[in-house]
């Protein structure tokens, strides 16, 4: 049974008129005739009864009336949602958080690309950088950040750095160096040092302990907890001081203090990665709206890193 066959046949019978409803779909009197025709001997039942003056529909007529408008309504609204979906309008977005590096950032955007997109539905799931590729590339969320693409998720996934920032000391309130300015990496090499385990982020990880040799000392690392509070929790207790990504500073805690560090080189990127191969409008419009607003979050960050 072809929509045309309902949509024809619905507009004889809500107009009443083979004439009439000839005239509403801007077909010729005949065809309107010959394809409810078709229909009737298609469901072996009479729909119309006709004579000269009217249209009237039968009892058979007038049940499936109200099930093929039922069924026209819904054909319209699935082609008003893939019209939507296809500017990016209508469907679901799933975006992987990546703990303090996007929460000074991300929660406004997100906003305003609800205010923009209503119809698109947003899913967030909080993952450790070192879990954002593989979920992109199982498509357990279709927009991630991390610290960088390994390179066997490189042919599927696409990914540009989003932002630098500095690797930055914290230290327990009352430690000597707390008043210092700047601090030299090379003055922390007989420190106990706390670091973010490298399962989570093999790359900040790995990049914090080649500015520790470039300051020319192997760092003696005393813990290495997955969660950021934890490694705060633990520089309050004097378990040792850290070594953490700027954006670590806007955790709560009172018993720590953060000092920058005078050696240019220590930054570490969040990178900023998805699918390469699917064409996604809903995506793309996020991903250009990430881009759009990036000049206004690298300022508000270095304001916010001193």
């Amino acid at each position: 049974m072809e929509l045309r066959h309902l949509r024809y046949f619905c507009a004889v019978a809500e107009e009443q008129s083979f004439t009439s409803a000839a005239r509403r779909l801007h077909v010729s009197q005949s065809g309107v005739s010959g394809q409810v025709r078709d229909l009737e001997r298609e469901l072996g039942v009479t729909l119309l009864r006709r004579n000269q003056r009217e249209v009237m529909l039968t009892l058979e007529g007038a049940v499936f009336l109200r099930e093929a408008q039922e069924i026209l309504a819904h054909a319209q609204r699935a082609v008003e949602i893939v019209t939507r979906a296809s500017h990016g309008q209508y469907g679901k977005l799933t975006i992987g958080l990546c703990g303090p590096a996007t929460s000074t950032f991300l929660p406004r955007l997100i906003r305003e690309f609800r205010k923009r997109q209503p119809g698109v539905r947003l899913s967030l799931k909080d993952l450790e950088p070192a879990q954002q590729p593989s979920a992109l590339a199982n498509r357990e969320i279709d927009v991630g950040f991390t610290r960088s693409v390994p390179a066997e998720f490189r042919k599927t996934l696409r990914s540009e750095i989003y932002f630098s920032e500095p690797i930055v000391a914290v230290l327990p309130r009352g430690h000597v160096l707390e008043d210092t300015e700047a601090i030299q990496l090379a003055q922390l090499s007989a420190e106990r040092i706390i670091l973010y385990a490298r399962e989570g982020a093999p790359e900040l990880f790995d990049a914090i302990i080649a500015m520790c040799r470039r300051a020319k000392f192997s760092p003696s690392i005393v813990d290495t907890p997955r969660l950021w509070q934890s490694v705060l929790t633990m520089v309050e207790a004097d378990e040792g001081i850290a070594l953490v990504p700027a954006c670590v500073q806007h955790l709560r805690s009172n018993g720590v203090s953060f000092r920058p560090l005078r050696d240019n080189k220590c930054r570490v990127d969040v990178v900023l990665a998805w699918r390469q191969s699917d064409p996604d409008a809903i995506r793309d419009g996020f991903v250009n709206l990430l881009r759009k607003r990036r000049p206004d979050i690298a300022r508000a960050m270095q304001e916010s890193n001193g």
